[in-house]
């Protein structure tokens, strides 16, 4: 494991922070928050910007569970369904950004 300081990792690793965040917030309930649509506009950006990549199904996907979740009244068993769906897109993007900072460049998907 070998990390090199660049401005691009520690841009990644400050986006896996608010993915934390997110995560954090999701698994206390507080589904009405806005901070996995900010980790997943960040996200956007940084796939964008860098010259690492995302896999398109896992950042797309993610952010259609975070719109659900955000901007739909749903039954308390389904909003928690998608609660916990959000925060498995949010935990494998930072799975990904994580090998990208830290490992040898092979990718995971």
């Amino acid at each position: 494991m070998y990390f090199d300081a660049t401005p691009t990792n520690m841009t990644i690793l400050l986006v896996v922070t608010l993915a934390i965040i997110a995560i954090i917030l999701l698994s206390r309930g507080r589904y009405d928050s806005n901070f996995p649509l900010l980790y997943y506009s960040a996200a956007m950006s940084i796939n964008v910007i860098a010259e690492r990549n995302l896999s398109p199904y896992l950042l797309y996907s993610g952010v259609a569970f975070a719109l659900i979740l955000r901007f739909e009244f749903m039954g308390k068993g389904f909003t928690k369904f998608i609660g916990v769906l959000t925060s498995l897109a949010m935990g494998l993007t930072v799975l990904v950004f994580l090998e990208q900072v830290f490992g040898d460049g092979r990718g995971l998907f």
